[in-house]
């Protein structure tokens, strides 16, 4: 019984690190990024930051690489425009298609 709320609690808890993830996402982006297209600063920035903000609720370095290559690539097939990931970020942090990453790390 007690696993369901402790469970729910972590999944809260990844939610608003991906909100944060996305907002140093879309800060930095926006100061990197004139065109649309995704720049190697850009991915590096976002990727940089899904490992910083991982970690701090997962103790696999094997677990936070999978996790944050997870979300890179559907951040990047959903978004290939840089600008619409930014004008996207609330939506990106809920989108259950990005929060699937999540299912191999949780186990």
């Amino acid at each position: 019984m007690m696993l369901l709320p402790a469970y729910w609690l972590l999944l809260q808890y990844i939610a608003l690190l991906m909100k944060r993830i996305l907002v140093i996402l879309a800060v930095s982006l926006s100061l990197y990024s004139c065109q649309g297209r995704w720049t190697q600063s850009d991915k590096d920035s976002f990727y940089n930051a899904c490992v910083d903000d991982t970690k701090k609720w997962v103790d696999d370095p094997g677990k936070v690489k999978t996790y944050c290559d997870c979300v890179m690539i559907k951040v990047l097939e959903k978004y290939p425009d840089v600008n619409d990931a930014i004008d996207n970020v609330e939506t990106i942090s809920r989108d259950p298609e990005i929060q699937q990453c999540r299912i191999p790390i949780l186990k």
